[in-house]
């Protein structure tokens, strides 16, 4: 069992630095780092989103929240209002769509490369999220 588990930390951990390295390679074509990449995921993805909700979909504290809305303002690839309840709603600009719009492309593009069929992914999934769960029940002991 301990082998299995052993096996198991080290295929994560490689699957891990595979991604972070193709994460890095992608972002550096648009001068961003991997959180403001999540950002501008979960706002291509929602269309909008204010500062609470960001805190909490990210699971992030506000001054990260705060930091990163603060550079991707400042790339202009975010833009702000004020919504009827005086609340601050952020969205992505032209530019910031673009570069979600890029994203989604190129992902769905690597995730062809790493072939399991559908049937496969489903069951992998499956597993992965119960393996997680437990994980993370676990670290809460």
């Amino acid at each position: 069992m301990l082998d299995r588990f052993e096996e198991f930390t080290l295929l994560i951990n490689q699957i891990n630095k595979s991604i972070q390295k193709i994460k890095i390679q992608e972002l550096k074509k648009y001068g961003l780092k991997g959180s403001q990449m999540d950002f501008i995921y979960y706002l291509g993805k929602n269309k909008e989103l204010s500062f609470k909700e960001f805190s909490e979909v990210l699971k992030c504290d506000k001054a990260f929240v705060s930091r990163n809305l603060a550079a991707l303002k400042e790339k202009k690839l975010i833009v702000e209002r004020l919504n009827l309840s005086n609340k601050t709603i952020f969205s992505l600009s032209e530019e910031g769509f673009e570069i979600y719009k890029l994203n989604r492309e190129r992902t769905a593009e690597i995730c062809q490369l790493v072939y399991i069929d559908d049937e496969e992914i489903d069951e992998f999934y499956k597993n992965l999220n119960e393996i997680a769960s437990s994980l993370q029940k676990i670290g809460e002991q």
